[in-house]
């Protein structure tokens, strides 16, 4: 019987050593390697659920020109408008149509849940399941009308034979929903013209004599044509939300200020009805993102809140004063609990917005 050549086992046990040995180098090396982050050579889009030139779509593009800068691997970001019936288009789009992957979120309509509440039939979404990423801001509402006409104070609007006509995007449109809410708590008529696309062009439609008043956020005075409209006294200020007085606004009373006593019913659904106004810019991706992709988009949101650059682009373009904003899970916690409501509520809000 032949003995093995030592000499071959040797060489083979050698080859065997030396593949083993770059066998562990290699993975040593991989796993040495840092993991590529998820958003690194991707684009996040974000909708705008109004037209350009409107607070929203002015915010939109605030944030779209630094959130990639705070999200790991610093993607590329559009911003794209999806106008259309006061935000629903572009709730019903996200909520339904968007893959939910972490590319894609809303800066929202912030009344669209009472569109939910009251069962309108054009809505196909749940405000309570969309991926909440964060908000930031306050901005309490405000009624302004032309200095032209009649209407330069709540009795006026009341013994005014023409009712105020105000202009409108939708029935689900923040505007529509508190002219309609005063409309209820002072008992007075309004005629809602409907129809415009963005607050722009409900400005131009005032301009042009087509509607008399504008309910709209106080932080619309710091944009044209508002700005101009005020240094000219082209508008008068009628009334603001409250309970506490805007800084923007010349000195005008509140809605509780002034309410009769058989109003009290419909200020007290103030709460519910105008509880987006403690969450001004909104933003929410699809429902059903994973969980490690909407906290990756929650933080990166609150770092570039803490940008000073943003900061101050901000506190310019839209008079944020830097601490007011809910975290993403804080949005969802108070979206959650105004929305879930009982029936005796959901009665009242819809004849709030029921159209007089």
């Amino acid at each position: 019987m032949t003995s093995p050549d030592t000499s071959t086992i040797n060489f083979g046990a050698a080859l065997l050593v030396i593949f083993t040995l770059l066998v562990i180098d290699s993975i040593g090396r991989a796993q040495a390697q840092p993991v590529k982050p998820f958003y690194e050579g991707k684009t996040i889009q974000i909708l705008v659920a109004a037209g350009p030139g409107a607070t929203t779509d002015i915010s939109a593009r605030l944030v779209g020109r630094f959130i990639g800068k705070h999200v790991p691997g610093n993607p590329n970001v559009l911003v794209q408008n999806v106008p259309g019936a006061g935000g629903v288009v572009a709730a019903n789009q996200v909520y339904n149509l968007t893959k939910p992957d972490g590319l894609t979120f809303l800066a929202v309509t912030r009344s669209n849940y009472l569109d939910q509440m009251v069962g309108k039939p054009e809505v196909k979404f749940d405000f309570r399941k969309f991926s909440w990423v964060g908000s930031f801001n306050k901005s309490p509402m405000m009624v302004a009308c032309r200095s032209d006409t009649p209407y330069q104070s709540i009795s006026a609007m009341r013994s005014a034979k023409t009712p105020p006509r105000f202009g409108q995007a939708g029935t689900g449109s923040i505007s529509f929903v508190f002219a309609n809410l005063i409309s209820k708590v002072f008992d007075i008529k309004i005629k809602n013209v409907l129809g415009y696309g963005s607050g722009r062009e409900i400005d131009l439609g005032m301009e042009r004599g087509e509607a008399d008043c504008r309910a709209t956020s106080d932080i619309t005075v710091i944009r044209s044509p508002w700005n101009r409209w005020v240094k000219e006294n082209w508008v008068t200020f009628v009334l603001q939300q409250g309970p506490e007085k805007s800084r923007l606004l010349p000195p005008v009373p509140t809605v509780i200020e002034l309410a009769p006593a058989e109003g009290a019913p419909f200020v007290s659904l103030m709460n519910v009805m105008l509880a987006y106004t403690e969450f001004d810019r909104p933003y929410a991706a699809p429902p059903a993102v994973p969980k490690e992709r909407l906290q990756i988009l929650r933080d990166s949101f609150e770092r570039m809140l803490k940008d000073p650059e943003f900061g101050a682009e901000a506190k310019k373009q839209l008079d944020w004063d830097g601490a007011t904003f809910l975290s993403g899970e804080e949005l969802r916690k108070k979206i959650e609990a105004t929305v879930t409501q009982p029936p005796d509520v959901i009665k009242r809000v819809k004849e709030v917005l029921a159209e007089p």
